[in-house]
């Protein structure tokens, strides 16, 4: 499996590099990007459309990180919790074969049911 992801991400590469050499011509034209808001207006200055491309890269790899880090700690905080429960459960466990029953002489005697065909009340 892990064969399999590495030639992937070497595929995935590959073709990157062939899409970056091919258009790099249309991917050196510089860009403005502006936001005009009611009181306010930024610009940026002039960038390659290739730098704006490995930014969104970059910001999208930051934010899976970022929120793959989130779901590991929420993991790990349930894990000790279940672990914790686990513990508490194997200690009572441990009590209740060590322990002797106590309440063993409160406990209503059970009488067995007979296995067989109900008798037969025969009148004379």
């Amino acid at each position: 499996m892990r064969f399999i992801k590495v030639l992937l991400l070497v595929v995935v590469f590959f073709l990157c590099m062939v899409f970056f050499q091919q258009n790099t011509a249309e991917l050196s034209q510089t860009i403005t990007l502006k936001v005009d808001l009611l009181f306010q207006s930024w610009e940026t200055i002039p960038l390659p459309i290739y730098f704006l491309i490995l930014g969104a890269f970059v910001f999208g790899a930051f934010a899976v990180t970022f929120f793959f880090l989130l779901e590991r700690v929420r993991l790990g905080s349930a894990i000790r919790k279940e672990r914790k429960q686990l513990k508490k459960l194997e200690k009572e466990v441990t009590a209740l074969r060590t322990n002797p029953l106590d309440e063993k002489a409160k406990l209503p005697e059970i009488e067995p049911e007979s296995e067989g065909t109900p008798e037969k009340d025969t009148e004379a």
